[in-house]
Formats: C-alpha cells, sequence, structure tokens
C-alpha cells in the first residue's frame, strides 16, 4: 500500500512539475532591450544541471548536520 501512495505522489509531482516548467523561460540580455531566448520549457534542465546539483548537495548536507545536531542532544 505504501509503495502505490509514493508512486501516486510521484505521478502527481511529475504532472504539476510539466505543467509549471513548460512556462519558464531562460533568456539572456543582449543589449539595450534585446533579450535572447537561452531555453524554454524542459530545454531548461540541461542548461541548469550545475544549480540543481549544487541545490541538492546543499539540502543534503543541510540535512545531515541537522540531524545529527538532533540525535547528538538526546
Amino acid at each position: 500500500m505504501c509503495y502505490a501512495i509514493y508512486f501516486s505522489l510521484i505521478a502527481l509531482l511529475l504532472i504539476y512539475s510539466d505543467s509549471v516548467v513548460e512556462q519558464f523561460a531562460l533568456s539572456e540580455s543582449a543589449g539595450e532591450g534585446e533579450w535572447i531566448m537561452m531555453a524554454t520549457g524542459w530545454e531548461l534542465v540541461p542548461a541548469i544541471w550545475p544549480l540543481l546539483l549544487m541545490a541538492m548537495v546543499f539540502a543534503s548536507a543541510l540535512t545531515f548536520f541537522v540531524a545529527r545536531a538532533l540525535f547528538r542532544q538526546r
């Protein structure tokens, strides 16, 4: 039963992510009032993967240190 809940939550997350990510665009200023479109929608994921990796490492480290501090007090 737990697997069904996890599967349903992951499916809902993917559906929600698809509808949200499709609206995003990565653009760069090319001068005064001019913008160049670098990526749209899911093309952003390969464009910003270093930022996503850094956020994942930071969140993991923060979780580790907070959990370590909480369990050390007991």
